[in-house]
């Protein structure tokens, strides 16, 4: 059974690939800083993530000496760390770019076998703070010497829950005039 470390597992895109490596048959360790949340519901049907998990790992990965040994044992690492948005004394700097280089270290260091990263498609395009963190990740995770596999998606859908939500309890602030229709397609 190949063994995964799943990185970012209580956000919202994490549930989803935690869910799906466990019932393709990995054996699943996920690292979080918080424990708590792996058996909070997420955003509208979002998985709990303490149903599909093997084993958890308490670190931080703006925090090296907490994630030392993490990587020990797995085959694969996923990481889907990354802010959102900026909030609190957290930087996309800190956790975008140096929290999975930390984690890349890790796993060179554990001799993992592929490293896995969530990035954005189109990135070479934009230019905001956010996606030139990540795209600062994904060169030295090329240069790196490890096998490793840059995933990017379209988009991330997880702002349609709060449409919803919103939705549910009464107002839905939307912008522009109406007319643009939005298709959303999920597979997991």
């Amino acid at each position: 059974m190949k063994k995964i470390l799943v990185a970012g597992a209580t956000g919202y895109l994490g549930r989803y690939l935690v869910k799906s490596f466990k019932e393709k048959g990995y054996y699943v360790r996920v690292l979080v800083r918080d424990e708590q949340k792996l058996s909070k519901q997420g955003s509208f049907l979002e998985p709990k993530v303490n149903e599909y998990v093997d084993e958890v790992f308490i670190g931080d990965v703006t925090k090296p000496e907490s994630i030392k040994g993490v990587c020990h044992g797995m085959d694969m690492v996923c990481s889907s760390i990354g802010l959102t948005r900026q909030k609190g004394k957290q930087s996309f700097h800190e956790v975008d770019y140096l929290g999975n280089l930390h984690l890349l270290l890790e796993a060179k260091s554990a001799k993992v076998e592929k490293f896995m990263y969530i990035h954005v498609f189109g990135a070479e395009k934009v230019n905001n703070p956010l996606i030139q963190k990540k795209s600062s990740f994904v060169n030295r995770l090329k240069e790196s010497t490890i096998n490793y596999v840059i995933i990017k998606p379209t988009g991330y859908f997880s702002d349609i829950s709060e449409i919803l939500k919103m939705a549910q309890r009464g107002r839905v602030f939307l912008i522009g005039d109406g007319k643009k229709k939005i298709k959303s397609y999920s597979r997991c």
